[in-house]
């Protein structure tokens, strides 16, 4: 019985399918499938969302930051300026087995209670793609429809507070630097190295760009190619024109990687090496870069059938690389094996059913990484699984190697992330027709721990979970019948 409750579990929270019936379903077991779950729905379009540094923690819970992005349209209905944001918020992040089922029952129009607004950044162009830098979560990254990065200061002032003023009209938060080389829009492909505070980029220019955020106080990057090269090309969309450009600490990119033909889509760092980072592009080839050459390391040639979107590095094992596409599937790569004759997958899986936008990979967890699709699906896989044998009842929740289907989004996930502080807990947003939504959620622990140790906890609350235990509390002893008879 107990076995059987463990199975079902794991059946119910990989299998649903995200249709309208499917997620009243999914929404049911949300207390039971999730040790804790947030869900706030977002006032705009948000494609970024990312966990900042824990400010304050009791046994209980912690208190949290978090980033979000809003994408507005640019005027409010009476036609005054609204800016793009990062919100810079406060979250209670509640202590594995602490939250009460009832808790987690949630209106999906509603905003979290848990998340609390602290301030606003203005942002010069809607936000594609934000970063943290490990250690400093503070320091924000962005990407927009522009050539540069932008690097903010999360404990500096928002919104009007030291605002600069355009000849639109518009306000933007002064960035603390702008990383500068791309010479076309660089909108998507954005990483900050574990170690070091290194930057990698890459955008339309078919380059990979590499700064080192110390040099802004050093006087280190190529500065002198701002007199050469002016401010790239033309901002359409987003970003700063060169006259607001010239404000700012401009810090020029050290080393500048050629080899892809088409956009770059992403970009990480070696967890354990912030020499050494990996990149992928619409020209489906995936490339492995040194800055200590300033040349490839390594080459896939083909690595999906269709764009390569996302690209993740393993911080438990270096050899290993996870990359999802648009052609649906997700590989994981042994870089060892490539070579120029050679570029077969690890692993290839195909449990998604649309284009994979994004991967994280577990930070606690070896094996263990997530990816978001484009109709709203967020897979957690556990390579380390695959071929593992399984009955038949478990055979039926699923392969092995995937692990959990979160099925909370009800539009395209933009944005995933596990929490550096905080082992099986993460953070997706999502973009819709039918709403906006950030959610916060940890995996009951149940759901990817060995079974046989589940089940062996289990059993000690057998009676409840089968039920008995009202049966035996509502039945009277026999003491109490006798007691009842004399009364009588």
């Amino acid at each position: 019985e107990v076995l059987g409750f463990v199975v079902a579990a794991r059946r119910r929270a990989r299998a649903v399918m995200i249709t309208d019936d499917a997620y009243g379903r999914w929404k049911s077991l949300v207390p039971f499938v999730y040790d804790w779950f947030a869900h706030t729905r977002t006032s705009w379009p948000s494609l970024c969302a990312r966990w900042g540094e824990v400010l304050d923690a009791n046994d209980h819970r912690s208190r949290q930051r978090v980033y979000l992005t809003e994408q507005t349209e640019g005027t409010t209905a009476s036609g005054k300026p609204t800016p793009n944001t990062i919100l810079v918020c406060q979250a209670e992040v509640v202590r594995p087995r602490v939250a009460a089922a009832e808790h987690m029952i949630f209106d999906e129009h509603a905003k979290s209670p848990i998340l609390k607004k602290e301030k606003a950044l203005w942002h010069p162009g809607e936000v594609n793609r934000m970063r943290c830098v490990p250690g400093k979560e503070n320091v924000l990254l962005t990407h927009t429809d522009a050539p540069e990065v932008f690097v903010f200061d999360a404990n500096g002032p928002g919104g009007k507070q030291s605002a600069c003023k355009r000849a639109d009209g518009t306000q933007y938060t002064p960035p603390t630097a702008c990383l500068r080389g791309h010479t076309e829009n660089a909108e998507y492909a954005l990483a900050v190295s574990t170690v070091g505070e290194v930057v990698a980029s890459g955008g339309k220019d078919e380059k990979v760009m590499i700064w080192e955020l110390g040099d802004a106080s050093t006087g280190g990057g190529a500065r002198g190619k701002e007199e050469k090269e002016g401010s790239g090309a033309p901002v359409v969309g987003g970003g700063l024109s060169s006259t607001e450009l010239a404000r700012h600490t401009s810090i020029w990119a050290r080393v500048e990687f050629s080899g892809h033909t088409d956009t770059i889509e992403d970009v990480c760092f070696n967890p354990r090496n912030e020499r050494e980072l990996c990149s992928v592009g619409d020209d489906r080839n995936m490339f492995f870069w040194d800055t200590r050459t300033k040349k490839a390391a390594g080459f896939a040639k083909g690595a999906h059938a269709d764009d390569v979107h996302c690209v993740a590095w393993s911080a438990f094992e270096e050899h290993v690389i996870v990359t999802g596409g648009k052609d649906t599937t997700v590989k994981v790569w042994d870089r060892r094996t490539l070579s120029d004759s050679s570029n077969e997958a690890m692993h290839t899986f195909d449990d998604h059913t649309d284009s994979v936008l994004c991967v994280d990979m577990h930070p606690q967890a070896k094996g263990v990484f997530m990816t978001a699709d484009e109709v709203g699906r967020v897979n957690v896989f556990d390579y380390s699984k695959v071929g593992a044998e399984q009955s038949a009842e478990q055979a039926k929740a699923g392969p092995a190697h995937l692990v959990f289907q979160h099925s909370g989004h009800r539009g395209t996930v933009w944005d995933i992330q596990w929490n550096p502080y905080d082992s099986w807990t993460a953070c997706s947003t999502s973009v819709g027709d039918f709403q906006n939504t950030l959610q916060l959620w940890r995996v009951n622990d149940l759901i990817y721990r060995d079974e046989e140790e589940c089940v062996r906890e289990l059993e000690q609350h057998r009676d409840i979970i089968c039920g008995r235990a009202a049966l035996k509390q509502s039945e009277p002893s026999v003491k109490e019948e006798k007691n009842g008879r004399r009364h009588r």
